[in-house]
């Protein structure tokens, strides 16, 4: 089954009997290729190097504890600094709010001011309340001797609220 497209050979993919038949002159056969052995041959002083495995493992013990360290001193950082513009923002924003309200408290005690003036009140106590000024015949003067006390005859002997519960959480812990 030979194909005449010249771009491809495709009688390399046909089987050998019909590959014999059809070529003129056999290949010359190369001569046998001597294999090269895949085994190692260590020194007694290589193999028991290759079996410290206890050295490796320590070594890489301490560079693994040496990079988590570095891992967690690095977080700590990062968390510490997250923290610190969490906490100035707050800082800002509440300053800012304190400013406001200052602000605020301001404007309305210049706006009280100029509400309550003194004349500004005697006319709306005397028109809006009927309020007159005092006079001398309304002011009466009262003196106590100097002698007069006030005595508690019973005490109070009943415990308050608050000496319930302690009593109550004494009386757990004894």
């Amino acid at each position: 089954m030979a194909s005449t497209s010249s771009a491809y050979d495709f009688s390399l993919f046909e089987a050998k009997a019909e590959r014999s038949s059809l070529a003129a002159a056999p290949a010359p056969k190369a001569a046998p290729k001597k294999k090269k052995s895949n085994v190692i041959q260590l020194s007694e002083q290589q193999l028991r190097r290759s079996h410290r495995h206890g050295a490796h493992s320590l070594r890489t013990m301490l560079n693994l504890g040496f990079v988590l360290v570095l891992v967690g001193a690095i977080g700590a950082i990062v968390f510490s600094q997250v923290q610190l513009t969490e906490l100035t923002d707050q800082i800002n924003t509440t300053t800012q709010a304190l400013s406001e309200q200052k602000s605020l408290s301001v404007q309305l005690e210049m706006l009280a001011a100029s509400q309550m003036n003194t004349d500004e009140v005697e006319t709306y106590a005397r028109e809006r309340l009927g309020m007159e000024k005092v006079s001398e015949g309304q002011v009466s003067y009262i003196s106590l001797a100097q002698d007069d006390a006030g005595t508690v005859v019973q005490a109070d002997t009943r415990p308050n609220f608050f000496e319930d519960i302690w009593a109550s959480i004494l009386s757990i812990f004894s």
